[in-house]
């Protein structure tokens, strides 16, 4: 009985190790998202929402550019493990941010830490155009 759970185990971990990423296309192609974001940090008053345009390869590499609502066009990159996700937005100047978080079912939640006690939150959700 130990010996069939214990077998029973391996093949679902085995099963689980090689099932295809969940936001990646079955037939192996690049996937696109277009987000409309919003970036907020609760020690500031307001927040700034942007378009994100990504594109995730098969192998986890995302690139992309980044759109604020004020007209300025920045680049991305990253990557993405299974849902965990890593953006750079921009150079890592004193603008550019580095965020971690999940993109899961084309919904983007990550977060960066700013200077002193600011911390971004970066949303982001489908967008039709």
């Amino acid at each position: 009985m130990k010996t069939r759970a214990i077998a029973a185990l391996a093949v679902l971990a085995l099963t689980a190790a090689f099932a295809p990423l969940p936001t990646l296309a079955a037939d192996g192609n690049a996937v696109s998202y277009n987000l409309a974001t919003r970036q907020f940090d609760p020690m500031t008053a307001g927040e700034y929402d942007g378009r994100l345009r990504l594109r995730i390869t098969p192998d986890g590499i995302v690139s992309g550019t980044f759109l604020t609502s004020e007209g300025k066009l920045t680049g991305v990159s990253g990557g993405l493990s299974g849902t965990k996700i890593w953006l750079q937005l921009g150079d890592r100047g004193p603008i550019g941010r580095i965020f971690e978080g999940t993109l899961v079912d084309g919904k983007l939640t990550a977060s960066a830490s700013g200077h002193g006690l600011h911390s971004w939150t970066l949303e982001g959700t489908p967008s039709s155009h």
